[in-house]
């Protein structure tokens, strides 16, 4: 398989390496949603935070000062994923973490802050309604600037379909509003790989699939955010308001982590068939599934209980086993759905999308997701 040098799979104690992340993962989505419920529970957000329907210039530092306490929150839980555990184990760490990491938060909060304001523009304006109009509105410019967002969060450099990373995780994938797709591969990723990638993505597209996916997804955090208008106390025209709205988005996240990751995981697999389907030889996909699974996380085999709960793509061996199974190669099924839900809940201020443990510390993977 003719890879890049710089890409080396990573195999001593890495099976150890999957499950530190795996907890570390648990932990921090665990600490935003205890947090989250505790801060509901307590109604302190009406409590500290300013009410008012009308605009003050001390709105955007309130917002600032709530995503600056959300980035506190997950800080210890960012460098241990993106420096302690990489450095432990062998894996790829930058070698200026803080300043990577600062880049990083400070774009994402950005990214947060600039959402708040959008929808407490359109709560102001006309209410509920409004602010779920805008939320998917937001939802578009997300999936249409994915790559740009990706690229300012971590400085990563693009030369038409290749990105320069150096997490060995990124995998790139299909980036932009359907119509106008891009596929985007590593820069130091070989000739085969890339053929073989290309086959599946290509598949993804032209069967819908992915249109699918960025459908399921925007239309569980719209439905979820739609929802917590009507039933409790949230609300887009206040700051107040909005931090509860905020609040509810990430236990609404959190019940995605649970539910859609089993949706993701037969797209992969039908993906795979695809490609087979389009003339790539099995030799090839096989040995290009065992390289992405080393770069991300070698973890050949799961539980499957854990696999169920916690991973929107199967396991190697089951993804191995699946090559001789009879199903049709055309994709009718919502491919990455889970990760998008993830990166599209920002358009409702859901904090869950950098907590989980693909991506926990990691800015190069805040925006693209690690994939199949």
């Amino acid at each position: 398989m003719d890879i890049s040098p710089d890409f080396q799979p990573i195999t001593a104690g890495a099976t150890t390496y999957a499950r530190a992340r795996l907890r570390l993962g648990i932990a921090s989505v665990g600490a935003i949603v205890v947090a989250s419920v505790g801060l509901l529970a307590t109604g302190a957000a009406h409590d500290y935070l300013p009410d008012s329907q009308s605009w003050a210039i001390t709105d955007v530092a309130w917002l600032c000062l709530v995503v600056c306490l959300y980035i506190a929150v997950a800080a210890p839980f960012d460098v241990l994923g993106g420096s302690v555990l990489p450095r432990r184990y062998g894996r790829f760490a930058p070698t200026a973490y803080a300043a990577t990491w600062l880049r990083g938060v400070v774009v994402h909060g950005g990214c947060l802050v600039g959402c708040a304001l959008v929808l407490l523009a359109a709560g102001r304006w006309a209410g509920d309604v409004a602010v779920v109009v805008a939320s998917l509105l937001l939802v578009v410019a997300l999936i249409g600037l994915q790559l740009p967002i990706a690229a300012l969060i971590a400085g990563l450099r693009t030369s038409g379909d290749r990105i320069r990373a150096s997490d060995a995780s990124f995998v790139g994938g299909i980036v932009g509003l359907p119509g106008r797709e891009r596929t985007v591969f590593p820069a130091a990723w070989g000739e085969t790989i890339i053929r073989v990638q290309t086959a599946r993505r290509t598949a993804a597209r032209q069967s819908g699939s992915r249109t699918r996916g960025l459908l399921v997804a925007a239309s569980f955090n719209t439905c979820g955010l739609a929802l917590i208008l009507v039933t409790t106390s949230a609300s887009g025209s206040s700051v107040a308001g909005l931090t509860t709205l905020s609040l509810w988005m990430t236990l609404w996240s959190f019940l995605g982590l649970l539910v859609l990751p089993s949706l993701s995981r037969p797209a992969v697999i039908a993906a795979d068939r695809a490609a087979l389907a389009h003339g790539v030889e099995r030799r090839d996909l096989e040995r290009a599934l065992e390289m992405l699974d080393a770069w991300q996380e070698d973890e050949p085999r799961r539980d499957r209980f854990v696999e169920t709960i916690f991973h929107p793509v199967p396991s190697l061996d089951r993804r191995r086993a699946a090559l001789t199974g009879e199903q049709s190669p055309t994709l009718p099924l919502p491919w990455h759905t889970a990760r998008m839900a993830l990166l599209l809940s920002w358009a409702g201020l859901g904090l869950l999308s950098r907590a989980v443990h693909c991506n926990c510390g990691r800015p190069e993977l805040w925006a693209i997701f690690p994939g199949d």
